[in-house]
Parts: C-alpha cells; sequence; structure tokens
C-alpha cells in the first residue's frame, strides 16, 4: 500500500503523462515522485545514466537488476525487472530459477558471475568476495565491471525507496512468469516503540 499520498494537480498529471510514454502505463509513483520536482528529475537523470550499458551486454545488465531486486523483495522492481530481462532474453524457466541459479543447469558462466555478485551486493550486510569483483574485471573489463556494480548499487537503491513508499508491482508481468522474491526477503514485522 503506498505510504504518501500522490500529488494532484497540474504537475502530476504531466508526470502521468510522462509515465504512460515512458511505460505505457500510469505508474502510482509518478504521483509521489510529482511531489518533490527537483528529486523526480534528478532520479530520472540517475536512471538513465546507470542505464546506459555500453560496455555490458544488456541481457547481463538486466539480470543483475532483477536478482538485485528479488533479494530486496521489491515487488514493483520485481514485475518490471522481470519483464525486462524477459525482453532482452531470458526465458521464464530461468526467471523463476534464479535462486537456484547454480543447481538449475540454465545459466551460463556469464550469468552466474552476475547473478553471484548481484547476490552478494545485495545481501544485508553486503558480502562481496573480491574474488567476485576481480572475475568481473577479468570478463567484462574496467567499464563492464564498473556498470554491472552500479546498475546493481542503484538497483538496490531503488527497491529500498520502493519498499519504504508502499510501492507494489504495477502488472508489467501479468499472465506470464515472474521471478520470486528471495524467501530471506521476508520482512521482519515493525516493533511498535
Amino acid at each position: 500500500m503506498q505510504r504518501i499520498e500522490p500529488r494532484r494537480g497540474i504537475f502530476a498529471r504531466i508526470v502521468a503523462r510522462g509515465s504512460r510514454i515512458a511505460y505505457g502505463r500510469e505508474l502510482k509513483s509518478s504521483g509521489v515522485y510529482a511531489l518533490h520536482p527537483r528529486l523526480m528529475f534528478d532520479y530520472m537523470r540517475a536512471n538513465r545514466a546507470f542505464e546506459r550499458d555500453r560496455h555490458l551486454p544488456k541481457r547481463l545488465g538486466e539480470l543483475g537488476v532483477l536478482r538485485a531486486a528479488t533479494m530486496v523483495g521489491c515487488e514493483f522492481c520485481i514485475d518490471i525487472g522481470s519483464e525486462y530481462a524477459r525482453r532482452s532474453g531470458l526465458s521464464d524457466e530461468q526467471l523463476l530459477a534464479l535462486h537456484d541459479a547454480h543447481e538449475s543447469g540454465l545459466f551460463d558462466g556469464d550469468e552466474l558471475l552476475v547473478i553471484d555478485l548481484a547476490t552478494g551486493m545485495s545481501r544485508t550486510p553486503a558480502e562481496v568476495e573480491p574474488g567476485l569483483t576481480r572475475r568481473a574485471v577479468e570478463r567484462f573489463g574496467d567499464k563492464g565491471a564498473l556498470e554491472l556494480i552500479h546498475l546493481i548499487a542503484w538497483e538496490n537503491t531503488r527497491a529500498r525507496a520502493n519498499l519504504a513508499l508502499g510501492l507494489g508491482a504495477e502488472g508489467f508481468s501479468e499472465g506470464r512468469a515472474c521471478a520470486l522474491p528471495n524467501p530471506q526477503a521476508a520482512r521482519p514485522q515493525a516493533v511498535a516503540m
């Protein structure tokens, strides 16, 4: 359930229209971010900057983002991330096997490297073996590894903000396979003070 009441008025309608153009639907988050235009525009610029993969195959970037989303447990990010990963070539079987990637036999070496890096970066606390980063540099080069690491880190930022804002799935994967949240991403109940 959305936790901040969305903005109403002309600016909110303009933002909603932009959401429809960009995503084919009006996102619930557009009204929330319309409350803070400067933050919204900076957020959009950051999204564009991080998502410009020039040294990393798009498929691997989408896989890293989706794995991070499943680790955090953000419904919105898993929903949209599953659709983007599917568009980049991941199969439904792969989407459903993210938590058992090594055992599934559905992922190649590069994909397993990306999944392992995203898993380590998205744990709380994060645990990234130095060997993982070294292997990412060897495989994708310095620039590709940096792009991958920042994509995963940015997804952690987006997913955690969406959780705090109560933003849920928006139907991007409706009627199709969708990755599942990591079972350890279950959130503890808040403690009343």
